[in-house]
């Protein structure tokens, strides 16, 4: 018979085994292959280009994408430029192939201006006999900060800080940042025209928009500086951001550039999605003996609120067999207090609350990234038992939760996963065991 300890180890280990399919190591050679001279992406070759050959990473995941290209392409890239967040490791090969540019997440810093505004450059230098590969993954909006002209970092920083705080998904922050950016809403793709341009994309965006993704650098925008206002309008921030962030946008209107003719030179391969974490976890689950189901919708909305849902629908499940239900997706968080933590803990607690005293549930959530929110952890494991030690400590689970303090209640009983960085980035996981 399964026991709470079992399922628990179980939750682990389809997490795990979920990041380990999101890593680059393992996406770049499915996609990219090196045949004589010529290296294919998705079977087709890129030109023959008698100029140079650049690649850039860029995002949380961009030093392993920069060791994977190296591998499948052996000897073919000029140049090499990893943009990556602080603290992120880069591997040997890499350090010594590559220029490694730093940068800040989720709030930019002035390495991450500087960072974005070296790349800007190299772009720019780039002719028609040249070809630019850019390997993009989850947190570029954040390191490729430069802002437009006439706009400041802190105006960046304030804006961003905001939105976030106001509970805005990453698809509206993204709306505003496009039209903030230098680089972004097809800037760098923009810059490096009329040079062939070629992007892969470990998204971590529900649905893969490619605009969304790390705003879209190399790709047209699909929305306007109008769209941009309605977005701080909706989240009552228009306000308190900072006036020359209003001026900027009302300056630019609802049109879209009328440069998108260089465009037609780039193409883009998402690589991984959110999909490829749920499918590994899955199987990873189902080869532990559960009778898993998968999601059918990604898991959105207000973290709290979810994380009630799974816990009324999880004391609901009856089940012959231990079962489980692996969903995908990415909640959002309207800070109250000023506690420590994240989504994904956030979640886990308000569902750890809902279980108390059940027989056996076992709910994991957690970013794919290693990172939730203001803390160090990557999320939690929670079980039915997980209220019950927390108020042996003296702790309030509801009082914790309601000023946004998960990380402290989960770490104080051992509930909070932490892995550091992960190397990729898909959006989060989320994991409900149940057993007879």
């Amino acid at each position: 018979m399964v026991s709470l300890a079992d399922m628990r180890r179980d939750a682990r280990a389809a997490f795990d085994a979920a990041v380990a399919a999101a890593q680059p190591q393992r996406l770049v050679p499915s996609l990219v292959r090196l045949s004589g001279k010529d290296v294919l992406i998705d079977g087709k070759p890129l030109p023959r280009a008698t100029g140079r050959h650049v690649a850039m990473a860029i995002g949380k995941a961009a030093p392993g994408l920069a060791a994977a290209w190296l591998e499948a392409t052996s000897g073919w890239t000029d140049e090499l430029v990893v943009l990556a967040p602080h603290g992120v490791a880069v591997p040997k090969e890499v350090e010594e192939a590559a220029t490694v540019l730093r940068g800040a997440h989720p709030y930019p810093d002035s390495d991450g201006e500087a960072s974005t505004h070296a790349l800007l450059d190299i772009a720019r230098s780039l002719g028609e006999d040249d070809v630019l590969i850019v390997l993009l993954s989850g947190g570029g909006s954040a390191l490729l900060t430069a802002p437009m002209p006439g706009l400041t970092l802190a105006d960046i920083r304030t804006t961003t800080e905001l939105l976030l705080t106001a509970g805005a998904p990453i698809f509206e922050v993204n709306t505003v940042r496009r039209q903030l950016l230098a680089a972004a809403g097809g800037g760098l793709g923009r810059a490096a025209t009329p040079a062939t341009l070629r992007t892969l994309i470990v998204s971590d965006v529900l649905g893969d928009p490619l605009a969304d993704i790390a705003s879209g650098p190399t790709v047209i925008s699909t929305t306007t500086a109008a769209d941009a206002l309605e977005v701080l309008d909706r989240y009552a921030v228009r306000v308190v951001v900072p006036g020359t962030v209003v001026d900027f946008l009302l300056a630019a209107g609802g049109t879209h550039p009328i440069d998108d003719d260089w465009a037609v030179t780039c193409t883009t391969h998402v690589i991984a999605n959110n999909r490829t974490v749920v499918d590994a976890a899955a199987i990873e689950l189902q080869s532990r003996s559960y009778q898993v189901e998968m999601a059918a919708e990604p898991l959105v909305g207000e973290a709290a609120d979810r994380g009630r849902e799974i816990a009324a629908n999880a004391r609901t499940m009856e089940s012959t067999t231990p079962s489980a239900v692996v969903m995908g997706g990415e909640t959002t968080v309207t800070v109250r207090g000023s506690g420590s933590g994240g989504r994904n803990q956030e979640l886990a607690l308000a569902a750890a609350i809902g279980i108390e005293d059940n027989v056996k549930i076992v709910v994991l959530a957690a970013g794919t990234d290693g990172i939730d929110g203001a803390s160090e952890n990557a999320g939690a494991v929670v079980d039915t038992t997980t209220c019950r030690r927390l108020r042996k400590t003296g702790l309030d689970p509801e009082a914790l939760l309601s000023t946004n303090d998960s990380g402290t209640a989960l770490e104080s009983v051992g509930d909070a996963i932490r892995t550091g960085p992960t190397g990729t980035n898909v959006c989060d996981l989320t994991l409900v065991l149940t057993a007879p």
